[in-house]
């Protein structure tokens, strides 16, 4: 059975500014959403919010929102 690794973003100004419940120091001056995600995109992580929900770039401006990602736990670390 796959498990997963879950990430958690939550924006302000278009910016993410918490993960996993963690404020990101100096967030202001970090990426946009749309890099941030096209980064995890490279890392293997994949967008799972609900698809009944407003498009992201959209909620990318309205605070508070989460964005939900997962990808497969790498089992090589539990060895």
């Amino acid at each position: 059975m796959q498990k997963w690794d879950y990430l958690h973003i939550v924006c302000e100004e278009g910016r993410p500014r918490y993960i996993n419940g963690q404020e990101i120091p100096n967030w202001q001056q970090g990426p946009t959403l749309f890099d941030a995600v096209n980064y995890l995109f490279q890392k293997g992580w994949e967008f799972i919010d609900n698809p009944l929900a407003p498009s992201p770039l959209w909620r990318a401006y309205h605070p508070g929102i989460p964005h939900h990602f997962r990808r497969p736990k790498d089992n090589r670390a539990a060895r």
